[in-house]
């Protein structure tokens, strides 16, 4: 019992002095809106540059699209755009992982 307590004060210790959680961050912004249908729309911007937006609606299941961005701990800005219903979720950004070229041709020649 003495250890497990030992244990929670050294979390609690160690997640009170983490730099940058010593004091609350505004929200500069928070809009929201949705009506009978299911359509809705939402932006909120905090003091800490994190940015964010979405519209949806009912369409043959949920149709989604909006965008977000912040700043990443290691300084480099973040910009996230996305669509999202029927074909899956979208993302794009300059963030975001390419594929490398596929070392052939592709063709729609089907070869028995």
């Amino acid at each position: 019992m003495n250890f497990c307590l030992l244990i929670l004060s050294v979390v609690v210790a160690a997640a009170a002095a983490a730099p940058g959680y010593d004091k609350p961050i505004p929200i500069l912004k928070d809009d929201r809106s949705q009506n009978a249908a299911g359509e809705y729309t939402f932006d909120f911007e905090t003091g800490n540059g994190i940015v964010r937006s979405e519209a949806g609606r009912q369409a043959d299941g949920q149709e989604s699209s909006g965008a977000f961005s912040y700043t990443s701990p290691d300084g480099t800005p973040v910009a996230i755009s996305f669509t999202a219903g029927a074909g899956g979720y979208q993302p794009e950004g300059a963030v975001l992982p390419v594929a490398p070229a596929l070392p052939y041709q592709r063709s729609d020649t089907f070869v028995h």
